[in-house]
């Protein structure tokens, strides 16, 4: 019989991977002033504001650069924010896939897989913070400053606020760093926690 330790760490497990890809691939991490755009890791959304054209209003979300393109991100420190922060979703979708797994394998070995993923998870959540602490180095860069104003700078968005993707990717960080923790204990029964 499974563990009740294991099944909270298998759906937390679940969880963080799931909001954690879904925040990585949101363009709404920080939203412009007028609420006419807003920019995420590796797409961008503005508001049409052509009269004449047939989408007068509507928003339109594409790639920076029309398609996918590390080089086409608006700064090396997006760069690199999207490359640590995708490889510990990356990451943690493996993770989730151990959690999985520990269903289907013998009771024997569940110990073993739950402690490599928890090792596996724990570098997932150092990835993913060194990712989230790096993105705002970009801000000082020509197309935020274009868009957010002349006072952007580091950890200073100017006229820009934070959207809700970066709330979530926070979020989604913060709470898989209970995952390592309690892949430790995946192995205590209902009566080892009277």
């Amino acid at each position: 019989m499974n563990s009740p330790v294991l099944l909270i760490w298998t759906f937390l497990s679940i969880l963080v991977s799931a909001l954690g890809t879904y925040s990585f691939i949101q363009p709404i991490w920080i939203v412009t002033p007028n609420q006419t755009g807003s920019f995420g890791l590796i797409s961008t959304c503005v508001t049409v504001l052509d009269v004449v054209s047939p989408d007068f209003g509507k928003q339109r979300c594409e790639f920076y650069g029309g398609y996918f393109n590390l080089g086409s991100l608006p700064s090396g420190a997006w760069q690199a924010s999207c490359t640590l922060f995708g490889g510990g979703c990356i990451l943690l979708c493996c993770g989730a896939f151990l959690a999985v797994c520990t269903s289907c394998i013998p009771n024997d070995a569940v110990k073993s897989v739950t402690v490599m993923a928890g090792y596996v998870q724990f570098i997932a959540v150092l990835v993913m913070i060194a990712g989230l602490f790096i993105y705002p180095l970009g801000f000082n860069s020509k197309f935020i400053r274009k868009h957010c104003g002349g006072g952007s700078s580091m950890y200073n968005s100017d006229q820009c606020e934070v959207g809700w993707g970066l709330v979530l990717a926070v979020v989604g960080t913060a709470l898989a760093m209970f995952c390592p923790v309690l892949s430790h204990y995946t192995d205590m029964q209902t009566t080892d926690l009277l």
